[in-house]
């Protein structure tokens, strides 16, 4: 999983965007964001159209840690400006709900509770009942009340030393998606656990990128396309086009890391499994992706894409099928009808490729 050989993706877009439109998904540490640590994993380049009365238009923000990119077809440069500003708001408005590194937002405030129920906001409503679903759907193997891990992995990260076996026992107690209750009469949600606490990396990207493109419809635009640090969010083809041309990650004959392009639209693509965010020690590598059952970062070196009818979707399961054992996510995903999955990992013999749904090759 060289980097190297994704580099000149993103030396392409460096050159072209706006006019290219070119995305490249990267999952972003918010602290690590200026070093541009991340594996360029797929990517969505706007495809040529003809004769048509609106133009494409391309805008980039540095928002929830990462950088957003909003690439939009609109009858002049005003309107496709003022969409965007729109998008863009949104976003910034979900970060200050939904973001546990900022001490007032939403989700933050609620990890402070314990034993009572808390109405929540919509936003945070609808990221908590999807969250919860894909949490019992994947047997935990994706959880948001992870927060206590992912707490103590972020402080041993700067120090550059594994957490202490006792703290990470004492923070896995504290974890568990059974533990958060969701009364949806009251909109409620409470937390049964003490010094409980929610972490929505795994998913909120995925929301942002979706309601984002929800403003951009409703604003007019008929085409456009979000992406949120790697959680792309398609809406409507480009005039012209069957989709949104986008390369995802693929092995080829000889069983070398390259890609493939697919043609997508109204749909979601998440790519999960960044192996060069992780701490090492004792010559072990432990991801950025924490494993809710043992509490530990994950240590086999795999790469995730999914595709699903959302961004957020796509992005939970991208991330909880980067935890699951290869056997278990392999099984589940195929037995997925609405997402289509990919994945690679290296084991003894070399990489190896499974793939599921509209990824499979006849």
């Amino acid at each position: 999983m060289d980097i190297n050989l994704f580099s000149k993706f993103s030396d392409l877009f460096e050159l072209t965007f706006p006019n290219m439109g070119y995305f490249s998904a990267r999952r972003y540490d918010p602290r690590y964001f200026a070093m541009m640590l991340g594996l360029l994993a797929c990517a969505a380049t706007i495809v040529d159209v003809e004769a048509q009365d609106v133009a494409r238009f391309g805008f980039t923000r540095h928002l929830m840690g990462t950088e957003v990119k909003v690439v939009l077809y609109a009858a002049d440069s005003t309107e496709a400006a003022n969409a965007a500003g729109q998008a863009f708001a949104r976003i910034e408005e979900l970060n200050a709900r939904l973001s546990d590194y900022l001490i007032d937002s939403e989700v933050s405030r609620l990890s402070k509770t314990h034993g009572q129920p808390i109405a929540v906001g919509e936003d945070l409503w609808n990221v908590l009942i999807t969250g919860q679903e894909i949490a019992r759907a994947s047997d935990g193997a994706f959880d948001v009340t992870v927060g206590p891990l992912t707490l103590l992995w972020r402080k041993a990260t700067r120090r550059a030393t594994l957490p202490d076996a006792v703290e990470i026992t004492n923070a896995s107690a504290m974890v568990g998606y059974r533990f958060l209750v969701l009364d949806a009469d009251s909109r409620t949600v409470q937390l049964n656990r003490e010094n409980m606490r929610l972490d929505l990396g795994g998913i909120a990207k995925g929301y942002a990128a979706d309601e984002a493109l929800k403003i951009l419809t409703k604003a007019g635009i008929a085409s456009a396309a979000v992406d949120a640090g790697g959680d792309i969010a398609l809406g409507n083809a480009p005039i012209g086009a069957d989709g949104w041309s986008v390369e995802v990650f693929d092995l080829d004959v000889e069983g070398n890391l390259g890609t493939e392009e697919l043609t997508l639209a109204n749909c979601g693509i998440a790519v999960s499994g960044d192996t060069y965010r992780y701490l090492e020690h004792d010559g072990v590598k432990y991801s950025h992706i924490i494993n809710p059952h043992t509490g530990y970062g994950v240590e086999h070196e795999r790469k995730v894409a999914v595709v699903a009818p959302s961004a957020m979707i796509a992005d939970a399961w991208a991330s909880a099928y980067s935890v699951m054992v290869w056997e278990s996510a392999i099984l589940d995903a195929d037995n997925q009808a609405n997402l289509s999955t990919r994945f690679v990992e290296r084991r003894e013999s070399g990489l190896q490729e499974t793939n599921t749904g509209q990824f499979r090759r006849e």
